[in-house]
């Protein structure tokens, strides 16, 4: 029994060097090799997964550390007790990185896109383009400019548009052997918008959990930027580009202006930090049925807002700067990078 504990103690620690090393040392390079084994280990995870129609993942979140806690009390020693709790953080700190978090560490397929530097009037152009196409899409979807755009679609119903939208993006998937995402309404929702999150991908399940209170405009972004994050995109940008990029080229009008709309949102933003009067000539240009979507998903942000939300973001902002994404939350707006050198790339 003795000599079984410390060969398990031995490999658990030989385990967690490894991780860490390949985690924080350039020697360790894992990108070709890691892509095999995450695509086989989504592939295992998401057919077993997808049997529930509920996130067991956050089922998980609930039970395991109840069950940790009454663990932790049923061992007599103390000196036990301290290597339980000192061994525990280590062992999910590899499960994470071995699960997903490796992906983090991968070579980006974008890179090309975010080094080309964009004038103000590549941004401005860029901006017009999704400007006009959120006023069409807008038009045909409604009827009039005044109306904002409204679907009758279930969370069902556009959870199986997107992630049939994303098996048809054959420069998305790129040979990768990955067409099960399961996707799932999360059990935190209101907590996740109390958070001020929209939806997360489960490390350890695998499965996009969605919070379902934002408003429906929302849900075809959400669900394909988490659905990047299943196929191995870890970066933020580059899975806000993945779900504009995919839903602008979908066969489906309401998918295409979810993307379109959340594109001018961020052009509109990044044009209101350089120059408010060219960002007031852009604004003037929406459909009041498109400044009404917009209002939309503010006034559900407004509906949610707490002091604690910053307490949240403040946490995730450090967490995804120790995980190569120096700019944190600002991550999520670099997207523009993308979105204007793909465009510029096109004309």
């Amino acid at each position: 029994m003795t000599r079984k504990s410390n060969i398990l103690k031995f490999v658990f620690l030989l385990l967690f060097v490894l991780t860490y090393s390949i985690n924080n040392l350039s020697s360790f390079d894992l990108n070709k090799q890691y892509v095999v084994i995450y695509e086989n280990w989504f592939n295992i995870l998401s057919r077993f997964y997808l049997i529930f129609n509920f996130s067991v993942g956050d089922i998980l979140y609930l039970i395991i550390p109840i069950i940790i806690i009454l663990y932790y009390f049923k061992i007599e020693r103390r000196r036990d007790k301290l290597i339980y709790v000192l061994r525990l953080p280590l062992i999910i700190y590899c499960f994470f990185y071995w699960s997903w978090g490796f992906n983090y560490n991968k070579n980006s397929e974008f890179e090309s896109l975010k080094k080309n530097t964009y004038s103000l009037e590549d941004l401005s152009l860029t901006t017009q383009f999704y400007i006009n196409k959120s006023n069409d899409l807008q038009v045909n979807l409604s009827k009039t400019e005044e109306n904002k755009v409204e679907s009758k679609l279930s969370f069902n119903d556009i959870k199986i548009k997107c992630i049939k939208t994303i098996n048809n993006q054959d420069w998305l998937l790129n040979n990768k052997k990955l067409n099960n995402f399961p996707v799932k309404k999360s059990l935190f929702s209101t907590p996740l918008s109390y958070m001020g999150f929209s939806g997360y991908i489960n490390p350890f399940t695998l499965e996009a959990n969605i919070n379902y209170n934002i408003p429906n405009i929302s849900l075809p972004v959400t669900i394909t930027h988490e659905i990047a994050h299943q196929i191995g995109y870890a970066f933020e940008d580059e899975a806000n580009f993945i779900a504009i990029k995919s839903l602008t080229k979908s066969n489906d009008k309401f998918l295409q202006y979810s993307g379109n709309l959340i594109a001018v949102q961020y052009l509109l933003s990044e044009i209101k930090k350089l120059d408010i009067k060219n960002y007031n000539y852009y604004v003037k240009q929406l459909n009041i049925g498109v400044v009404k979507n917009i209002k939309e998903k503010n006034d559900y942000y407004l509906k949610f807002e707490n002091k604690f939300e910053d307490y949240f973001k403040k946490g995730y902002d450090i967490f995804l700067k120790n995980n190569n994404q120096k700019a944190g939350l600002k991550t999520y707006s670099l997207v523009i990078d993308l979105l204007i050198n793909d465009y510029q790339s096109k004309i």
